[in-house]
């Protein structure tokens, strides 16, 4: 069985504030690939590199470690395997949530025999486990520092599931100011030095503690987070994922269309410039369905509809209609950290909330591949016909 290994934890000070940003799909400059923590570990070249079965279950095994271990616990902590529980590792979280993990992604899912595996367990209703750190006191002697803090009512610290009395949401509300956001480096807890703590043998140490739960969240999006906060370890952990699903993607040349996508951009909406070459570091959804984008628009921060046109034959998206959960969505997901020309900006209103149009030219990754106008659809809809139902 897979071991799992201790990682190398490293954070590039200039990412630093990547953690903390609200969007939950944001933009990067184009540049920013080439001194990533992702292109680390990916050493994309440009072509698409097909990844081993038993490479690929392995790190799907770690992933679920990996979601649970990040930062939070100690030294040891990072030698937890479904096999290898310790203390203060998260250990009752996995049980609960993976018992069989292993054996249920090669049996059931074909993880490292099907090809469509990878794409089918992202799509799906897949859950993991995460732990989610408050930022406002630590635990000493089952007792909080300071005594002033607040937490939530019968809250208890270790237990899984989010406490009732806080929102679902992390994009806003009093989630943000209490609660790190998922990967983020828990600095700054009070009476905790927490780098001593991360270095030390769980068993090991006497001072105080994260006070901490666990939920769960999707799989894709606990990936996607990991993969737009440039999250190291958890991307060390996730690294043949990603390569699968970039082969996978890659695998055929899309029809080209106009597809739409309603994401909340966070702080990096001041990035959207017309003329502009950004990237969606995360695996962008997008539909051919308007009324399915704008549906997810308004619970966003910094709340955009995205209109993307793509070209005939283009290298870089594909089709997942026959693998989703939604269907009828026709789906459409683009590789990690595509890249796009921003045609034009403009605003629009949903149920009385601006919302930013943003006119999108699907480009090639490495921006090596050129394709002419004639290859991208024309005409796309109607500025005016936004703000109604559909």
């Amino acid at each position: 069985p897979h071991q799992w290994l201790p990682m190398a934890v490293w954070w590039s000070p200039d990412q630093e504030g990547l953690a903390k940003r609200n969007g939950e799909s944001p933009f990067v400059p184009k540049e920013f690939l080439e001194e990533s923590n992702f292109q680390r570990l990916y050493q994309g070249t440009g072509e698409p590199r097909r990844v081993g079965g038993a490479e690929l279950a392995a790190s799907f095994t770690c992933a679920v470690n990996a979601f649970v271990q990040h930062y939070w616990t100690c030294r040891k902590d990072y030698e937890v395997s479904i096999e290898y529980q310790v203390e203060g590792s998260g250990h009752v979280a996995l049980e609960e949530m993976s018992p069989q993990w292993h054996e249920e992604l090669v049996t059931h899912y074909g993880v490292g025999s099907d090809p469509e595996a990878t794409i089918k367990l992202y799509t799906s209703a897949t859950m993991v486990v995460v732990r989610r750190v408050f930022k406002n006191c630590s635990l000493e002697d089952g007792r909080t520092f300071p005594e002033d803090a607040e937490l939530p009512p019968n809250f208890i610290s270790g237990q899984t599931g989010r406490p009732m009395t806080m929102g679902s949401t992390d994009e806003a509300g009093r989630a943000t100011q209490a609660l790190f956001r998922l990967f983020q480096y828990p600095d700054g807890i009070p009476g905790l030095n927490y780098k001593d703590f991360i270095e030390t043998n769980f068993s090991d140490w006497t001072g105080r503690k994260p006070v901490h739960f666990f939920e769960r969240k999707p799989f894709y999006r606990a990936l996607n987070c990991a993969i737009s906060q440039d999250a190291p370890n958890v991307l060390q952990a996730l690294m043949d994922i990603i390569k699968d699903m970039n082969f996978f993607i890659n695998q055929t040349r899309h029809d080209g269309g106009v597809f739409y996508s309603g994401v909340g951009l966070g702080k990096s909406l001041q990035l959207v410039q017309v003329g502009a070459k950004l990237r969606m570091p995360r695996f962008l959804s997008t539909t051919t369905e308007l009324k399915f984008a704008k549906s997810r628009i308004t619970d966003k921060v910094g709340p955009a509809l995205l209109v993307v046109r793509i070209p005939q034959g283009f290298w870089g998206a594909r089709s997942v209609a026959s693998f989703s959960s939604c269907p009828e969505e026709e789906e459409t997901i683009f590789c990690a950290h595509a890249l796009f020309l921003v045609e034009r900006v403009s605003t629009f209103k949903i149920q009385g909330h601006e919302v930013s149009r943003i006119d999108l030219k699907a480009l090639d990754k490495y921006d090596g591949i050129e394709y002419p106008d004639s290859a991208y659809p024309g005409a796309v809809v109607a500025p005016g016909s936004l703000e109604g139902p559909d």
